[in-house]
């Protein structure tokens, strides 16, 4: 048996978002919402431009690292395991840029 609340579900919603929110669910034909694509676009645009800088200090550093006198550096480039233990031997600046990357490349894949 139906109960009177879900007979008419928007008797007992508040006036404002709350109604307006039950009537969309009620008929989705009717929601409308804005999709900001400006917004969208300029802070793709943004991701873009940082991830740009930090691909180039990353690629510098690369750089710098391959010519390590001492050669550790030098296998960063070349084996994951010596990058990723960087950071116990106090050297973390490549491996942080890698990160960072990382987690602003799956911001911009989001859009």
């Amino acid at each position: 048996m139906m109960s009177a609340s879900s007979a008419i579900p928007l008797e007992d919603l508040v006036a404002g978002y709350p109604k307006l929110a039950g009537q969309m669910g009620l008929l989705p034909e009717t929601a409308m919402f804005r999709r900001f694509a400006a917004l969208n676009a300029q802070n793709l645009l943004y991701l873009q431009a940082e991830l740009i800088g930090l691909e180039k200090r990353l690629r510098e550093r690369e750089r710098a690292d391959s010519k390590d006198p001492h050669g550790m550096k030098s296998q960063y480039a070349l084996d994951w395991y010596w990058l990723s233990e960087s950071a116990d031997d106090g050297d973390r600046e490549q491996l942080e840029l890698v990160r960072r990357i990382r987690e602003t490349l799956r911001e911009y894949s989001k859009f």
